[in-house]
């Protein structure tokens, strides 16, 4: 009788012990039950929305949109923290029921798209108390989020990529109607310009209430480990020593990389999110890829053939080949949609418009009624460039398909098309230059690398190109691996484990100080 007395008190012990621990107010926590603005409007702050203190501990430039409180500083478990608190309807600087309140801070953006270029930020958080409204749409805080601008149209001017929601968990028993715990989602756009349906809310971890969590977030742009000519724009979340990876929709569409946070959102009660330790730094990378022709109706002459692209009715008819480039059915337009661009007709007198490459055998390329811009899977193409030989690939979304002139005199979006092989090739010809002189060398000054993607030694070729080039090749850290000088039209260099796998820059000045900085694939 007694060991079973004193296995009950041992018990009842321990169970009293865990209620006071969860239960526990931390000691830089809010407790006032008011949870409406000062009456004094001490924290409206009416001429700016960048409260701060002088030299605070947390980076980057607050954006608070709250008169419930303002930014301030805790010394609290030997860290100097950063205290962010809202209410629901404290946001007193936008319309009425539009935006949320928040008080965030905001980093500078990589704003180059180049494989390399990153924004990362680092962190301890603390929740203390998260928005609750009973609805489980409604429920839940940001701690942080990834931001980022696109091409293409679509959304808010300034979108959110992945936000960072942190949802409350209520305790029972003597912890009933109190935030005990948190769980941890990822609310990310499904594609560019997502809100609402157009994103997907995932679980990530859970967390107890006034625990110290530590947290990084990258977002940037890598090498696609698939296909090195492609990269992928990831947003990489590190939580608590956990790794929640996340490649972006359209990375093609991205053009910069961007991190906010603090607290943001709360429909319902209030949200107190805790930050120390914070720290942040940004690489920025330039695309070096392939220009879109830059002037606005051209001809598409075959480099094999010299004939020339031509629509013929809008109505899946497939394309031809003629001698001639002054006809309105010889003229294209390249009208961007997204990532891709449509080839559009401009015989507008007779209906004509953007091409399509047919999906099935024998793969034609036809001529259809359809406007641009569109989104079309048949109707985008994506323009690759040869500096070099100042011509044009132009490939369908069909597994790599090239534009292509068959011998039989067809037109075809055709596999497996060598880059040597100058019947998928073409020259862009603006309306506003004379056919009589098209066949001049125009001695247009150029530099290509080959082979590229290369996996050894690899050839840096000139063209009308005269005296000495200083060339020079970075990594993507901007660290000189390579450096040599020439006077000839080409260079050969050997790698001899110089040159690790990955992007580099590679850069050539001329004596008249002409810069050239063609990317560099090494495999």
């Amino acid at each position: 009788m007694k060991k079973n007395t004193f296995k009950s008190i041992l018990l009842f012990s321990f169970a009293l012990f865990s209620v006071c621990l969860i239960a526990q107010t931390a000691p830089d926590e809010d407790t006032n039950p008011d949870l409406s603005c000062p009456a004094s409007g001490e924290f409206e702050n009416n001429s700016t929305r960048n409260v701060d203190i002088t030299n605070p501990v947390n980076v980057g430039t607050v954006d608070d949109r709250s008169c419930y409180s303002d930014y301030s500083e805790r010394d609290v478990y030997g860290k100097t923290w950063g205290v962010y608190n809202i209410t629901d309807g404290s946001n007193h600087w936008d319309a009425p029921n539009t935006l949320q309140p928040r008080i965030e801070r905001s980093l500078p953006r990589s704003q180059e798209t180049g494989v390399g270029s990153y924004a990362r930020f680092t962190g301890t958080f603390r929740i203390l108390e998260a928005g609750y409204t009973g609805i489980e749409s409604q429920d839940g805080s940001y701690i942080a989020q990834a931001k980022g601008k696109h091409t293409g149209g679509g959304g808010p001017p300034d979108p959110a990529i992945c936000l960072y929601l942190a949802k409350p968990i209520f305790g029972t028993g003597a912890n009933a109607g109190k935030q005990v715990a948190f769980k941890i989602f990822a609310e990310r756009i499904l594609e560019r310009g997502g809100s609402g349906s157009g994103r997907e809310v995932v679980e990530l971890i859970e967390v107890d209430k006034d625990a110290e969590i530590t947290f990084e977030l990258e977002v940037g742009f890598r090498e696609d480990p698939n296909d090195a000519t492609k990269k992928i724009h990831y947003c990489d979340a590190v939580i608590d020593g956990v790794s929640f990876p996340w490649n972006i929709p359209d990375p093609e569409r991205g053009t910069e990389s961007g991190i906010r946070y603090g607290a943001y959102r709360v429909k319902g009660g209030r949200a107190q999110i805790r930050w120390a330790n914070t720290t942040y730094q940004k690489m920025e990378v330039v695309d070096t890829g392939d220009p879109v022709p830059s002037d606005d109706i051209y001809r598409l002459r075959n480099v094999a053939t010299g004939k020339f692209l031509t629509a013929v009715g809008n109505s899946a008819t497939p394309v031809t080949m003629t001698d001639s480039g002054e006809p309105f059915n010889t003229h294209w337009k390249f009208v961007e949609s997204g990532a891709y661009h449509n080839i559009d007709s401009q015989d507008k007198g007779n209906n004509i418009d953007v091409l399509r490459a047919v999906g099935t055998d024998p793969f034609l390329v036809v001529s259809t009624g359809k406007d641009a811009p569109t989104t079309d899977t048949d109707k985008s193409w994506t323009i690759h460039y040869d500096e070099l030989e100042d011509t044009y690939r132009f490939e369908s979304r069909f597994s790599g398909r090239i534009l292509y002139h068959e011998a039989d005199g067809g037109v075809y979006h055709k596999l497996n098309v060598l880059e040597t092989d100058d019947r998928g090739s073409w020259e862009a010809i603006p309306t506003s230059q004379s056919l009589s002189i098209s066949d001049i060398d125009l001695k247009v000054s150029s530099m290509k690398i080959y082979p590229n993607p290369t996996t050894d030694s690899f050839t840096i070729a000139f063209k009308n190109i005269s005296g000495v080039k200083r060339i020079e090749v970075f990594n993507i850290l901007g660290k000189v691996v390579y450096k040599n000088s020439t006077g000839a039209e080409n260079i050969e260099v050997n790698n001899r484990g110089r040159l690790n796998t990955g992007i580099y820059l590679v850069r050539a000045v001329t004596d008249e100080n002409n810069v050239f900085h063609p990317k560099l694939v090494v495999k």
